[in-house]
This record gives C-alpha cells, sequence and structure tokens, in this order.
C-alpha cells in the first residue's frame, strides 16, 4: 500500500503524467511515448521535467525509481503492459 506521502504526491500528477510515468517505466523512449500518446516529443519533454520538478529529483530515472518503491507504479503491471504491447 502506498504510503501517505507517496499517495499525495501521486494525486498531484496529471493524467498525462501518469501516462509518461507509465511508459517510461516500461522501457520507452521520448520518441515512442509521444507517438504511443499522440503528443510532440517537446511535450513528453516537458512532461519529464515537471515528474522530477514534482519528486524533488534531477533525473528520470531517480523518478521511476522512486515511483516504484512508493507503489505508484506496479511493477507487475508494467511489465504485463510491456509484454501485451510486444504482442508476446
Amino acid at each position: 500500500m502506498a504510503s501517505k506521502e507517496s499517495r499525495t504526491r501521486s494525486r498531484r500528477l496529471s493524467s498525462q503524467e501518469r501516462k509518461v510515468l507509465s511508459l517510461l517505466a516500461e522501457g520507452y523512449r521520448n520518441e515512442e511515448i509521444a507517438s504511443e500518446l499522440g503528443v510532440t516529443v517537446d511535450a513528453v519533454h516537458r512532461h519529464n521535467g515537471n515528474l522530477m520538478e514534482k519528486f524533488g529529483f534531477f533525473s528520470i530515472s531517480h523518478v521511476i525509481e522512486y515511483a516504484l518503491k512508493k507503489g505508484l507504479i506496479n511493477p507487475y503491471e508494467v511489465l504485463e503492459s510491456r509484454f501485451s504491447r510486444k504482442g508476446m
């Protein structure tokens, strides 16, 4: 279960930021995320910057690590989603 702190941080994320975060955790590159979501690469970069700012990290990998540790991203759902997109 997510802590009160992580739930509070999680609520501050827009739905698009949540999607970007999930896709990043799945290993998608910014260009792939832009294509998947129908947005520009610049928009994905802005979302990445917003995520780093909101979580207080200077790297997106730290954001992903934190989100996984705090239960904001379910690692099993990430794997399941990645495999289903690849047709496995």
